[in-house]
């Protein structure tokens, strides 16, 4: 929620979460103080470029810092500036480039801007502003746009990830992977080389790509000409735990330069394969203790290989001998390809069969397939679901690189560019999990938390002194860090791990030189041909930054990701809010620790074992099935492990933007459990049968809830043994209170017997003893104890005052009192007692650090006299209840919502019990200081519901109380205002069972003032009401039009002078008494006017609604609720600043806390949200704007002028339905839509300062035709703004049923002949009708079309002339305002012009003699029902400023037809 102009000023302040700090790169050895960025709301996002970069906000927001060349300005970190230009497109990620910046919406478009010399922003000219760029797909019919979801930028390129998971490119460069040679590219273009592929991530170096892309499964693989292999007796069980041992050293091997190897490499490569074979007869003693070892160590160890079982270190031995014994073997083997890669001994030999970029993966091994071993074996199991694994991360993954390749970042093992991408082999099988590319080096990111690197290693960012760096190494970590978020900059590395504790740690390599080698250092940076040899001073591994302990910790937070560029660090922090951000970051903690012992018992133990060809013979047929049915399981319990992890990990990159409920544990939770039951289940069966064959006792069965009961008991053992204070007891006198205290899962922390701690002013002989528990803090004194929960104690220490007390104030939902230590340490303890319990007992890591001050909790009130014995749980704040919550009393009462300072302050729903009719009161609406106050709703008991407005707790200004159905008397609503609880001015009472509305003044609950009472046997009375009762000058009017204008006195009661008028004209003039029901007395003079003289019903003041409320008065209350919603005390009286902020407040609020809203409408309020330019003067280029957001804010009850437009249609429906459909208000309802106008045209000149006053015109009224009659009218070159053109089309719509109908009650004998008359006329044919009204034969038309076939118009056609004008004629039913009714009949005219055109030659101009009688041939074809009161309704509410133009001319010919109609006799 921003206003454009100045955005960050009015968001919603987060301080604990998206902490973004910067700091400028410099190694370890210098004393760094990174800075934090203010900003109002959290930072979802950071990218850094070379000396800029660019900030993601909550809500979408984009700020920019650093030098912004392209606008010639340097902005200071502290305080970047927003991206005005991408305001309202709710940008959900950027990425800066070298010089330039790109942005990516939610609806997955690109915005680009900055630096454009090599067409990188996709643009043919300078973009010194965010400007779209439209990625189509032109390879469908027809094409469609594509929808991006990651981009990244490099210093000329860029690149974009589609939701098909497609790479596009554009700029220049061979880093674009593109099969082009004219750059720059300024269009984006699709990837070629990677369709078809799977793309997870991609990452821009300076002039070099990486994509991370998901590896094809076995079955996808193109094995249509896989090379022979040698055959070996290998096992077939390699689908999952041997996955990553498969080479693939085949016949027709290629470079990654597509240069087929000589028959001589060929030979070379076959030798070095035939040295890495095993001979079945290795090392049987080996095998033969496997059995009852292999299970504990892969079940029992939590700890790696060097646990609890290292007293049987035989087998151990083993395993290391056997992995040293390949050492030799894998060393020896050297790369087939032309440009000698150093590689690994797996990876050597798994190079590519076919040219790059065809997904070719090395076939399988043929084996000989092993009796003794299931078939079914080594495939996934049934019970795992497909669908299960679809929310997961993938770790079967592989790196492509393309582009320049003079460092070696691309990591192929040359130095040459790639002109399309190339997969780099030797991290196949490495479960890489993220990339990350620096200026010219590169780094990927693995799912066991491990760190290679590549490329250019001059200031030792690459982590590590291992040769040669054109291949990916392993960076070299301290023992015990586990890094799981990366990132890369100019010529450093920054790294993301886990530590000793819960928050993570900051690792960071490169740039390490001293001050003294500066001017060395800008040289070596200055040479534009980098050396990977060259040997420059930095460590070997990488480096803790020096601030992250200290300042980490304290004011950093827990970091959630790293971002680096150029020559800048920044990273991204939460505080443990609640404890939520510490239980996250703990548990991916040691899910990825437990990955990567996982991953080590696969590496170290099973992969050997399973390559052992004598395994079969020795284990035996039965251990055999066994032993591969536990090792694929736990391969997929390990697989699942690591996904989680992995997905874990991703959810702490973007903890802000996502739900918990969203991760995969919760969310494929049947997943994990049958993959952990099948687990145990498989390693309970292996454990028994090796026991049974190591004692030779038979087995038969053992029930799987029997292992699950031991290993529950089992764990609950252990975990009560080592509860902190397991051993204390605590001995107190009382009986009682220690039966009290007595909890099974309470444990003491401290406590004050030697009275180290005692309340402040205590009594010299009073006895104090505080006792400090794992959840309360418990107060005895003497025979009485007082029990603090500690989930609602907040503790502060007391500054000392040269006092000499170390105190601590404690904090308490009902009271507060002082601690006074006896000294300093004591204080100094309690303190960090009292925090550390409290901060665990929230959720918290119990570090030591403060608990927040916001939490929340559940208590039980005992002495507050509001909340006696009430239990309250929700949000709290210093020890008051403060924020949203439920309070339930055990009376019944109950009241949820929100609170602010202990009262309720806000939305809340409250229900209260009426004892009296055994049923309840509710009430849902605003609250204020703990009083009902503001709009809402109120159901009583009895029955009767308010909606409306409260102040103070009482019924006070606008509302509505309808009796409702349980009414035993009467049913009835009224509308209108209220004061104090009391109708006091204008409302409208519906008595539904006298049949009876009253609309006037009120006074006390009493009707008192002018008014207006509508029976139901249509007797109007209009007149002066006091105490209840009309009395004084009033008028009356039957059914039949009688008449009487005279004194009334006790109610309805006439007594006194008056004239009683007859329809016929005929009156009584004189004294008049009795009741009009049972008959009056007169004594006075009958008067008959003259025959030749006319009724006329406005003589002698007979005036319909003289004695009526004027229209400009009622609903006064609406309108000043309306203003008070704008935060002014009276109409235009309050800051229109203010009244904005009001309107965008409502809005949120009102987003968050309607969760059923549909996406139209969520769409719509988010539109509102952003304040408009509304101090600019209206133009007509603006105009439209103003217009659309108020038919917006018209769709919407949330918005206040939403909110009284949907009022005033309700008071208007209330009004001038059921009995008020009387045809005698018509004038005063027409009236009361005009005061509507007015009095709404006020508000929205008070929002829009700009616009002019009412029938102005507008400055540049330069618009076209279409827009300038919908919304307002103009004249030559100006452009007339009313209110009526603004308004109306938002009001009558909603009116215009009632109206309509009062329109047709009036004009209903008029109505009944015009109809006589069209029935009787439109008998006859075209031809004799057009005769008959004296149309001239040139305009007969000849022939009509029906089907597209043109058919003669004979004498006997009907129907047939002038369809089209006919048809659009009878389109004026279907519109509601009169300027679209207008444009109806303007659209009939032309319709009937364009068919008389063809009928004549040359130009032709209409004159009223030959377009009356025709146009009055089509009116009589329309058959237009009710067509005076359609008439009746233009004439009333057409604007001024139409009425003697072009339009006004046309309605005065559709007038005088319809008049023409009704005097029609002749046929």
């Amino acid at each position: 929620m921003y206003k454009k102009n100045r955005q960050n000023e009015q968001a919603p302040t987060s301080p604990d979460r998206g902490l973004l700090h910067v700091w400028h790169s410099a190694g370890h050895s210098r004393q760094l103080c990174p800075d934090r960025v203010l900003l109002s709301r959290p930072v979802l996002q950071v990218s850094l470029g070379e000396h800029h970069g660019l900030l993601l906000a909550q809500g979408g927001q984009v700020y920019s810092f650093g030098e912004l060349l392209w606008r010639d300005l340097s902005v200071p970190v502290s305080a970047p500036v927003p991206e005005v230009s991408l305001l309202g497109k709710t940008v959900v990620r950027v990425a800066a480039g070298g010089f330039h910046c790109g942005a990516l919406s939610e609806q997955g478009s690109v915005y680009m801007w900055g630096e454009n010399t090599a067409g990188q922003c996709g643009q043919t000219e300078k973009v010194p502003e965010p400007c779209p760029v439209i990625v189509v797909d032109g390879e469908v019919v027809p094409p469609v746009v594509v929808r991006i979801v990651d981009l990244a930028c490099g210093r000329e390129h860029s690149l974009a990830l589609s939701a098909q998971n497609e790479l596009w490119a554009w700029g220049s460069g061979c880093q674009l992977g593109l099969v082009t040679n004219t750059f720059p590219v300024g269009k984006p273009q699709k990837v070629e080389h990677l369709a078809g592929r799977h793309v997870i991530q991609v990452a821009c170096g300076a002039y070099h790509s990486l994509a991370l892309v998901r590896r094809l499964p076995p079955q996808d693989y193109n094995t249509q000409h896989a090379p022979k292999k040698k055959e070996r007796g290998q096992s077939p069980h390699y689908s999952v735990t041997e996955r990553e041992e498969l080479s693939a050293v085949e016949d027709s091997h290629y470079c990654p330069l597509g240069v087929e190897l000589t028959e001589v490499m060929k030979g070379e490569v076959n030798k070095n394969t035939n040295r890495n074979k095993y001979t079945p007869c290795q090392d049987v003693c080996y095998l033969q203790g496997i059995s009852s070892l292999t299970f504990d160590l892969l079940f029992h160890s939590n700890s790696g290989l060097s646990g609890s079982h290292s007293s049987s270190p035989v087998c151990l031995n083993e395993v290391r001998l056997c992995l040293e014994k390949e050492k030799p073997s894998l060393q020896g083997l050297k790369s087939s390809s032309l440009t000698n890669i150093h590689q690994k001994g797996k990876t050597a030999t798994s190079r590519r069969s076919s040219l790059p970029g065809t997904p070719t993966h090395g076939s399988p091994r043929r084996r000989h397939p092993c009796a003794c071993r299931p078939s079914s074996a080594g495939g996934a199991p049934a019970g795992a679901p497909e669908e299960a694994e679809d929310g997961l991360p993938f770790l079967e993954t592989e790196i492509w690189s393309w582009g320049r390749g003079s460092e070696g970042q691309l990591g192929h093992g040359d130095q040459l560019a790639r002109l399309q991408p190339l997969c780099i082999k030797s991290l196949t099988g490495e479960e890489v999990i993220k990339v990350a590319a620096g200026s010219h080096h590169s780094l990927a990111l693995t799912a066991q938390c491990q760190v290679y690197s590549w490329g250019s290693n001059m200031c030792g960012q690459l982590g590590h002194v291992n040769s040669p760096v054109t291949v990916p190494q392993q960076a070299k970590l301290s023992d015990g860090l586990r890094v799981w978020d990366l990132s890369a900059g100019q010529s450093h590395t920054l790294l993301l791990a886990d530590g000793d504790c819960v928050q993570p740690v900051l690792l960071y390599c490169g740039q390490q030189k001293e001050p003294v080698q500066t001017e060395r250092l800008n040289q070596s940076e200055s040479s534009s041909k980098r050396s990977p040899n060259r040997v420059e001073r930095y460590t070997v591994m990488p480096t803790l930054l020096p601030f992250c302990i200290e300042v980490c910790r304290s004011k950093m937070g827990y970091v959630s990701s790293v971002c680096s560029g150029g020559q800048s660090c920044a990273v991204l922090a939460d505080h443990n809010v609640m404890g939520f951000i510490s239980a996250i970051h703990e548990l991916a903690s040691r899910e990825r620790h437990l990955y990567c012992w996982c991953s080590s018992v696969r590496k170290i133990l099973l992969t050997p074992l399973r390559k052992r060809e004598s395994l079969c013979p020795v284990l035996g047929e039965q251990c055999s099935h066994l032993f591969f049915s536990l090792c694929e399981s736990f391969v997929q319990l390990s697989t699942l492990i690591g996904q989680h992890a992995t997905a874990l990990t991703y959810f702490l990159h973007n903890v802000q933007g996502c739900d918990v409920t969203t991760l995969p544990l919760l969310t494929h939770t049947e997943y994990f459990i049958d993959t952990y039951k099948r687990c145990l289940q498989e390693h309970l069966n292996c454990t028994l049968l090796c026991k049974a064959e190591t004692h030779h006792c038979a087995v038969q069965s053992v029930e799987s809830n029997g292992f699950q009961s031991a290993a529950s008991s089992t764990s609950c053992l252990m975990s009560y043994q080592s509860t902190p204070g397991f051993i204390k007891e605590i001995y107190v006198c009382d009986f009682v209170l220690q039966e009290c205290l007595r909890l099974p899962r309470r444990r003491v922390v401290c406590e004050s017997s030697n009275r180290s701690l005692t309340p402040q002013n205590a009594g010299r002989f009073s006895n104090h003893w505080f006792i400090l528990f794992n959840d309360a803090l418990v107060h005895t004194q003497f025979s009485t104890h007082h029990v603090y929960p500690l989930t609602c104690l907040w503790v502060k220490p007391v500054t000392e005052n040269g006092s000499g007390l170390h105190a601590l104030k404690i904090t308490c939902p009902e009271e507060s009192f002082t601690l006074v230590a006896s000294t300093p340490q004591e204080k100094n303890k309690w303190l960090r007692s009292l925090n550390q319990t409290v901060d665990q007992i929230l959720g918290g890591g119990g570090q030591g650090s403060s608990p927040a001050m916001t939490r929340t909790a559940s208590y039980t009130f005992t002495a507050d006299e509001r909340f006696k014995d009430a239990q309250y749980t929700g949000s709290w704040l210093a020890g008051r209840v403060h924020g949203r919550g439920t309070m339930k009393w055990p009376d019944g009462r109950l009241y949820k919502g929100n609170f602010k300072n202990g009262l309720e302050d806000g939305y809340g729903d409250c229900v209260i019990p009426n004892k009296l009719l055994n049923k309840t009161d509710t009430y849902q609406g605003q609250w204020r200081e703990g009083k009902i106050h503001g709009f809402g709703k109120y159901k009583y008991a009895s029955g009767e519901v308010y909606e409306g407005c409260f102040c103070d707790g009482q019924r006070h200004g606008y509302g509505m109380l309808s009796s409702g159905k349980l009414a035993r008397n009467s049913s009835s609503v009224f509308i209108g205002q209220w004061v104090h609880d009391k109708k006091t001015g204008y409302g409208v009472y519906d008595d539904i069972t006298r049949g009876e509305k009253y609309m006037g003044m009120w006074l006390d609950d009493q009707r008192h003032g002018s008014a207006v009472v509508i029976t139901q046997h249509s007797v109007y009375f209009e007149g002066t009401f006091r105490e209840n009762k009309m009395s004084g000058p009033g008028l009356l009017m039957s059914d039949d039009d009688t008449v009487f204008h005279g004194e009334f006195t006790d109610d309805w009661t006439i007594s006194g002078k008056g004239i009683l008028t007859m329809p016929n004209g005929d009156s009584l003039d004189g004294q008049f008494s009795g009741e009009w029901s049972s008959g009056l007395k007169v004594v006075g003079t009958y008067t008959k006017p003259g025959i030749v003289e006319p009724p006329n019903k406005e003589k002698n003041g007979l005036r319909l609604g003289q004695y009526a409320v004027p229209a400009d008065q009622r609903w006064i209350c609406v309108f000043d609720e309306c203003w008070s919603r704008l935060g002014c005390n009276a109409a235009g009286k309050g800051e229109r600043t203010t009244a904005w902020e009001n309107i965008a407040v409502t809005i949120t609020t009102a987003r968050r806390q309607s969760p059923d809203l549909s996406r139209s409408q969520t769409k719509v309020l988010e539109c509102l949200e952003f304040i408009p330019q509304y101090e600019e003067p209206a133009t007509a280029a603006n105009y439209d704007n103003i217009r659309r957001y108020l038919t917006k804010a018209c769709e919407t009850p949330h918005h206040p002028l939403g909110w009284l437009v949907e009022t005033l249609v309700t008071a208007y429906r209330m009004t001038y339905v059921g009995v008020g459909s009387n045809r005698r208000l018509l004038r005063q309802a027409v009236q009361e839509v005009l005061a509507y106008l007015t009095h709404f045209y006020g508000v929205i000149r008070f929002l829009f300062p700009g616009l002019p006053d009412d029938g102005s015109v507008l400055p540049d009224a330069l618009t076209s035709p279409s827009k300038s009659r919908r919304n307002s009218y103009t004249t030559g070159c100006v452009m007339v703004v009313s209110s009526s053109s603004l308004l109306l089309p938002l009001l009558l719509p909603r009116l215009y049923p009632p109206l309509f109908t009062l329109y047709s009650l009036q004009e209903e004998q008029e109505e009944t002949e015009y109809w006589e008359r069209i029935l009787r006329l439109n008998k006859q044919p075209d031809q004799s009708l057009l005769s008959f009204l004296e149309v001239q034969e040139k305009f007969w038309p000849l022939w009509m079309s029906i089907l597209g076939e043109k058919k003669q118009i004979v004498s006997s056609s009907k129907d047939a002339c002038f369809v089209s004008a006919v048809e659009t004629l009878q389109q004026i039913s279907t519109r509601f305002t009169p300027s679209d009714k207008l444009m109806v009949i303007q659209k009939s005219f032309e319709e009937l012009t364009l068919e008389v055109k063809p009928l004549l030659h040359g130009d032709f101009l209409w004159c009223m003699d030959d377009l009356f009688p025709l146009f009055l041939y089509v009116v009589l074809r329309a058959r237009i029902r009710n067509l005076g009161a359609e008439i009746s309704l233009i004439e009333d509410m057409m604007d001024p400023n139409i009425q003697h133009g072009e339009l006004g001319l046309m309605f005065t010919t559709l007038k005088a037809c319809y008049i023409q109609i009704q005097r029609e006799t002749n046929t």
